[in-house]
């Protein structure tokens, strides 16, 4: 009797997607990976063709256009894509494990999102990954939905390479984000492979840090000596979501933000 769990990872060289890789590489598993050069999921052709070729019992979609694509790009990856992959997996009744974004929320002054606060981004790139939760819960019944916070790509990057580069940078005391890590987020869901509890999930590290905490904190880390210069945007901001699902059905804890980095940036 064949025991192989056959898994399809979309957008396998993305961080998270180097992670799962990594927690992947076991022998009750079969790892199918692609990228966008490989297999073109925002074409349902030939979505449909692969998944009936392969027939995976689980997706794992990690591909996303990013705030840097074009509009088209970033709903032809974030939203028709997603489409054409919950489209085939209900026809072949594979779950599909789906990364999001806290994106879909505005930024507040005050408001912790749950999953039961209705989305409004305020963004285009937050309306593309919106557009996508939409259309899987349109087309397939068996899907986890995960919102991640900010990624490593943007500002955490910068501070990186400002501390590389000995750049000195400024950071926004009053700009207030979530992040998540790939690592926590693969971690998450290997660990949500067998979970049949079906829904949206938020997923970031916790706490809501600054701009200019995180800035601190990573030069902590890399025991750099740039300098950082501490500035109030015109306006504040905040943005953060609630792990409350992942807590209340699952009894799921995430790391903190500052374990987080540490973790990314010691590996």
């Amino acid at each position: 009797m064949n025991n192989i769990l056959k898994i399809w990872l979309i957008g396998a060289t993305s961080k998270v997607g180097q992670e799962l890789r990594k927690l992947l590489d076991i022998r009750e598993i079969e790892l199918l990976e692609t990228d966008l050069e490989e297999i073109d999921i925002t074409n349902l052709e030939e979505v449909h063709r692969y998944m009936h070729m392969t027939r995976p019992e689980i997706i794992i979609n990690c591909a996303n256009a990013k705030e840097s694509a074009t509009v088209d790009d970033m709903f032809k990856v974030n939203a028709i894509a997603p489409k054409n992959i919950s489209i085939v997996s209900n026809a072949i009744n594979a779950k599909l494990i789906h990364l999001s974004s806290y994106e879909v929320f505005p930024v507040t002054q005050d408001i912790v999102y749950q999953e039961f606060d209705t989305p409004i981004p305020d963004t285009i790139y937050g309306k593309s990954k919106l557009a996508g939760e939409e259309f899987i819960k349109n087309f397939t019944n068996k899907y986890i939905i995960i919102r991640r916070g900010q990624t490593y790509t943007g500002f955490v990057q910068q501070v990186i390479d400002a501390c590389h580069s000995n750049t000195p940078i400024s950071a926004a005391s009053n700009q207030y984000i979530q992040l998540t890590s790939p690592k926590s987020t693969a971690k998450l869901i290997f660990d949500m492979l067998p979970c049949k509890d079906y829904g949206t999930y938020h997923a970031t590290t916790t706490g809501v840090p600054s701009q200019y905490e995180i800035a601190v904190e990573i030069v902590r880390i890399l025991n750099s000596s740039v300098t950082i210069e501490k500035i109030d945007n015109l306006l504040e901001s905040y943005k953060a979501v609630d792990n409350f699902m992942l807590r209340l059905t699952q009894n799921y804890t995430m790391p903190t933000w500052q374990e987080g980095l540490t973790e990314y940036l010691m590996a």
